[in-house]
């Protein structure tokens, strides 16, 4: 029977995956997504001083946090003009600390832990990435894209 990798094999080094401190501005993080483009990371890890994993910030949040009400609005009242979506009031947004919009963080996986566990955690959470620790420290993340190719993988050998 083949053993399942454990999460040290699939996760994507901290050093590699956008992250900022809670003090950072959302206009900052909007930045850091837009670099981080090219990649394909949708979010960013956010930590306070002592570099404690404290919570992730993804771009649907950014974008409903620019305009709390926009996702709200029913699909005939959506504007076609990006000057209604960014307003002045809006653009205020953009300079509170990222600390007020984030999601904490519940579930933190071990780099010892198996990816089934990981998929079982993100189905039953609803969520598409977990921190990974090493010596009780965040040494990367796990995404779902990640965890799937390797059963999808393991289903088409099969």
């Amino acid at each position: 029977m083949a053993k399942i990798k454990n999460l040290k094999g699939l996760m994507i080094p901290i050093t590699d995956y956008p992250h900022m401190p809670y003090w950072a501005t959302l206009e900052e993080a909007v930045v850091l997504l837009n670099f981080s483009y090219e990649t394909a990371h949708d979010t960013i890890l956010v930590f306070e001083e002592s570099y404690r994993l404290i919570g992730v910030l993804d771009q649907k949040e950014i974008l409903r946090d620019i305009h709390p009400g926009f996702s709200k609005l029913s699909p005939e009242k959506v504007s076609d003009k990006w000057e209604k979506l960014i307003s002045t009031h809006n653009l205020d947004q953009l300079k509170k600390p990222i600390k007020d919009f984030i999601t904490p963080f519940n579930i933190i996986l071990d780099v010892e832990d198996h990816a089934l566990k990981a998929a079982h955690l993100m189905l039953k959470h609803d969520i598409d990435l977990l921190p990974v620790k090493e010596s009780e420290k965040i040494a990367g993340v796990v995404k779902m894209h990640d965890i799937f190719h390797e059963i999808a993988t393991f289903i088409l050998k099969s």
